[in-house]
């Protein structure tokens, strides 16, 4: 009767350690820094990308193009948190912006509408 307490302890230590390691096996899905420069205009500048978008975006068939990328490859200057984000009507540039996601800034980079062409 007194291997009994330890028989409980050493279950529950073994169920806790194998919680643990399935945890830690878990590998956490990093997020796109070009999808966070996207998101980011997306969340900030919704007035100006109505502005680009003056036709009935939700009636047409034309097709929407977001792209991010960065200026230049990081080296004497960081960029790894650069990007020029650009939105596209039917291929044409409808408004573009440079963001830096670590500042969490986005500028209007190119103010050209889509009926501007």
């Amino acid at each position: 009767m007194r291997t009994f307490p330890y028989a409980i302890a050493g279950v529950l230590a073994f169920a806790l350690w194998c919680v643990a390691a399935d945890k830690a096996d878990e590998k956490k899905v990093e997020k796109s820094p070009h999808a966070e420069a996207i998101q980011l205009v997306m969340t900030t500048k919704q007035d100006e990308i109505q502005k680009a978008d003056a036709n009935d975006w939700w009636h047409d068939v034309k097709t929407r193009e977001w792209k991010a990328r960065r200026p230049f490859h990081p080296g004497v200057i960081d960029s790894t948190h650069m990007f020029e984000v650009t939105y596209r009507i039917d291929g044409q540039l409808a408004q573009s912006w440079m963001v830096d996601t670590r500042n969490k800034t986005v500028e209007v980079q190119k103010a050209k509408t889509a009926e501007g062409k």
